[in-house]
């Protein structure tokens, strides 16, 4: 019998060994990971979250509401096999997830986005069905048959190391669950919002703003739908369309009380929610990036979009380019050069290395070629001092096929580094969500020029109220805006 077909023989063996009934959705489910162990996984990953995510976001209030609502939704499971522990990251970005043994996180820009007590209640509804269904221990309970089997029989793939519980813990939260168990998910936050009172077609109203919101990311970035699709999703997860069929086929006949929609009481909680970036980060404001505290800019061309978190700002191109920029973490006394040539590309033989000077501040820069499982990659690194001892640094990443075309726009962004005055980095504040009421005259258009949006201001503050480019405002109609 071939080695290949043994091998999966016994893996078959094992697998059956391991099945159990899934006491809240009926399956047979291969796990042999206890409980105690996913409570244990979990509370090693909590601590890396908070560091990953900006820590909690304080606001006791809207704390407290979140918490309400993801008490009442695991209330609705058939089983409770942990304590649910609901938290809110203070977190620009849009995203939700859990982590086995009951942790269930949801950053403040997808707060940002929701517009009611329903649509929080599926979200969370869908993160604490990963848990009740007990989809990450799955998900390493194969990993471990995997790994045993690999002991024993030269197998032609690397496996994660499954020694480390916070590793664990945030390869099962941000791994990928598979196309059945997300979809799973959704059947159950559905059935458990049916359970709690919520208006289970929120969860499709939540889904279809979900999409818009991604279209609209892609739509600035200037991604085609090919490339939205290579970007924003893996072969493991359905695409946004999908679980919005599921979901409008899964709530179709049911019926909804419109009072557990929970608008307003949604409204009031967030008005206030800290929109965007904190001044620590920086703010991306239009196509430049300006730090107030630092007191640097740069610009982006057309066709990045820009991410910053607390450690470096990543832009990443339709083209497959890729711009980090980060403070260096020492100080320097030598020349910029010095450092570019044996610090940061220490033990690496750059072509090229060079001084530049860029807006009267000292700079150098060298690349290197290096060929990949994709092909060959260009890297071009590029250090500027600011004053004594702080230096700057950018690193651009680019296949070496498209390197040509795209180092034009390299060389742009490069030498519009600069230092801004006192009184343009004050003016840099953060934004909030303010909750207001249209009046007789107020119209889509004038709301949004009312939002500190810089570009497609109308299209943001339509997808974030949940309405169409083009409609009107009724007056008396609950709006957020989002201003300093």
């Amino acid at each position: 019998m071939p080695r290949s077909v043994l091998l999966s023989l016994l893996l078959v063996v094992v697998l059956l060994g391991g099945c159990e009934i899934n006491q809240e959705t009926g399956s047979l489910d291969f796990n042999t990971v206890r409980t105690e162990e996913e409570k244990d996984i979990g509370a090693e990953a909590h601590r890396q979250v908070l560091a990953e995510f900006g820590g909690v976001y304080y606001d006791p209030a809207l704390a407290a509401y979140v918490e309400r609502v993801g008490q009442k939704m695991g209330e609705q499971s058939k089983t409770r096999y942990f304590d649910y522990r609901f938290t809110v990251l203070d977190s620009p970005s849009i995203n939700a997830f859990a982590l086995p043994g009951g942790y269930i996180y949801i950053t403040r820009g997808l707060l940002a986005l929701l517009s009611s007590e329903a649509e929080l209640a599926g979200v969370l509804g869908h993160e604490l069905a990963h848990v009740t269904a007990r989809h990450g221990a799955q998900r390493l309970s194969r990993m471990r048959a995997e790994e045993r089997f690999c002991a024993a029989f030269i197998c032609d793939f690397e496996l994660p190391v499954l020694s480390d519980m916070a590793a664990i813990g945030m390869d099962l939260a941000f791994g990928g669950f598979t196309q059945v168990q997300e979809l799973e998910a959704d059947k159950l936050g559905i059935r458990y919002m049916q359970r709690a009172g919520y208006d289970v077609h929120s969860m499709t109203v939540f889904l279809k703003k979900l999409k818009a919101q991604t279209d609209l990311e892609a739509e600035i970035a200037g991604l085609t739908l090919e490339q939205r699709k290579a970007r924003g999703y893996s072969s493991t997860h359905p695409l946004t369309e999908d679980r919005i069929a599921q979901s409008s086929e899964l709530t179709g006949n049911m019926e909804g009380d419109p009072d557990t929609v929970g608008k307003r009481d949604y409204l009031v909680a967030i008005d206030g929610l800290l929109y965007g970036n904190r001044r620590e980060y920086g703010f991306v404001t239009g196509k430049s990036y300006m730090h107030p505290i630092r007191r640097i800019a740069f610009d982006i061309p057309e066709g990045y979009t820009l991410y910053t978190d607390s450690r470096r700002v990543t832009a990443i191109g339709a083209d497959g380019a890729i711009v980090l920029f980060e403070p260096s973490r020492r100080l320097v006394r030598g020349s910029v050069l010095e450092y570019l040539e044996t610090i940061w590309a220490e033990d690496i033989k750059l072509q090229d290395p060079r001084r530049l000077t860029i807006n009267g501040m000292e700079a150098a820069t060298g690349w290197m070629r290096h060929d990949t499982s994709r092909g060959l990659v260009d890297f071009r690194l590029v250090a500027i001092r600011v004053e004594t001892g702080v230096i700057y640094r950018f690193l651009f990443i680019s296949p070496s096929v498209m390197t040509p075309r795209l180092s034009e726009g390299m060389r742009g962004i490069t030498y519009s580094f600069r230092m801004i005055g006192e009184a343009e980095a004050e003016q840099l504040q953060p934004f909030r969500i303010r909750i207001v009421s249209a009046g007789r005259t107020d119209s889509l258009f004038g709301l949004a020029a009312q939002s500190g949006f810089t570009d497609h201001a109308v299209k943001r503050f339509a997808v974030i109220n949940d309405l169409d480019p083009g409609s009107s405002i009724e007056p008396g109609r609950i709006v957020k805006l989002v201003k300093k």
